[in-house]
């Protein structure tokens, strides 16, 4: 029977067969995301294992910074695409372990507890998102087993800032031991044009220059950008009730806040936001209707998720202007990242409230292999104040403000509530 290695692998590119031809004993592989570098490494190494003597088969491990990563990202898919079931013997599902003909075993591991891997004994390690991995496990745990028994070692990631994934970098840069290589979307052409215009689109500037130009950028993984930058201070600014509005409302859930934004769809400016809690539902809806009525009968952009559906309906009897926001993996995204490309953009403005800078600027975000972003506050961390000033951005089209100066009017006045 003859088997054909790599398996299931499109034709190589240039830039996957630098690495794929390269002897050196390490390698840095820093490519764009979606450049197909993780099924790369992977079918290297498949390569090597069928390159080692019988008398001497050893094992190799394939490293992803959780053991849930390396289950669903490579032994849930990749394992079952590349590697053909005539070159195994056995598969074990609970140790990520493929124990092949020659003798060789393969392990998938996360790396969330370097102690864990002392005292082992690989031929071949590759590190997968090494950026995201404690620097560890490379220079206490796997470095001086590889070196003494001279094996190989790939590096695979996309930029976290200037961490010790950038230090290595520059290491092999410097090193004739190592095959390095650095690869933006503009140098594999994975993506046409069409497609690359729309992930710039659609994503954060400093996100793109992360992920797809591989720039190591300073304060790396912070999803709003230019957020201080966009601040001003109410107490010197005229905060008119007159003119359209949209009112942002996160809904509070258990011991949480309800927070109400309103935002000023002719200045683009967000008013300060009113916060509150451990308020009855019925008067929750009184408080959200007075603020809607106090901003000229405002839209009402309002979390509709769980405990929300009866709160709009009830909204919605009293004749108020509201659009349901339904939270799911999908709008959740949107509604942020479009919050994030309109502080990058300066389109809005916010008040100068640290507590709605602080939850702005403790947001992170990664990446994973499909493309799509994750995101949100730091466990423990509240989010009620960014939910709703993206819930007030959300849709907002800019209209300026036309004034009839032929007619005068006295300004409503409505009663205090606290925004």
């Amino acid at each position: 029977m003859e088997i054909t290695l790599p398996h299931n692998f499109q034709k190589p590119t240039p830039y996957q067969l630098d690495y794929l031809a390269s002897p050196k004993q390490f390698s840095v592989l820093v490519w764009h995301r979606r450049s197909r570098k993780s099924r790369t490494a992977l079918n290297k190494q498949i390569l090597k294992i069928f390159q080692r003597p019988r008398a001497a088969p050893g094992v190799c491990y394939y490293a992803l910074p959780t053991y849930r990563q390396a289950k669903q990202v490579m032994w849930d898919s990749l394992v079952n695409e590349h590697i053909p079931r005539e070159i195994i013997d056995k598969k074990n599902d609970s140790e990520l372990a493929i124990h092949y003909k020659n003798g060789v075993i393969q392990r998938f591991i996360g790396t969330e507890d370097p102690d864990k891997h002392r005292g082992t004994n690989p031929f071949d390690v590759v590190f997968d998102e090494y950026s995201e991995m404690p620097e560890e496990i490379w220079t206490a745990i796997f470095q001086p087993v590889l070196r003494e028994n001279k094996g190989s070692a790939t590096f695979v990631y996309t930029p976290k800032g200037k961490n010790h994934s950038w230090k290595l970098l520059e290491l092999a840069k410097q090193n004739p031991e190592w095959f390095w290589s650095l690869k933006t979307v503009h140098d594999t052409g994975v993506f046409t044009p069409a497609e690359l215009d729309e992930i710039k689109r659609n994503t954060p500037q400093a996100l793109y220059a992360q992920e797809y130009e591989c720039q190591f950028l300073e304060g790396a993984g912070q999803f709003f950008r230019r957020i201080r930058e966009n601040t001003y201070d109410p107490s010197k600014t005229d905060l008119t009730t007159t003119g359209d509005f949209q009112l942002g409302v996160d809904l509070a859930k258990y011991q949480d806040w309800t927070v109400i934004t309103p935002f000023n769809l002719n200045t683009f400016r967000a008013y300060p936001q009113d916060r509150f809690n451990q308020v009855d539902w019925n008067l929750q809806e009184a408080r959200i209707e007075a603020a809607a009525r106090r901003f000229n009968d405002a839209k009402v952009v309002i979390d509709s998720t769980g405990v929300g559906d009866p709160i709009v309906e009830n909204l919605q009897s009293r004749d108020l202007n509201i659009d349901p926001f339904k939270f799911t993996e999908t709008s959740k995204s949107n509604l942020l990242q479009n919050l994030a490309i309109n502080l990058e953009q300066d389109k809005v403005k916010i008040p100068n409230d640290e507590g709605l800078i602080g939850e702005l600027e403790s947001f992170r975000y990664e990446l994973n292999e499909r493309g799509k972003i994750k995101f949100g506050a730091p466990e423990g961390m509240p989010d009620d104040r960014v939910m709703s000033l993206a819930l007030s951005v959300w849709n907002a089209h800019q209209t300026p403000l036309q004034i009839d100066e032929s007619v005068e009017e006295p300004e409503p006045t409505y009663p205090d509530i606290g925004i």
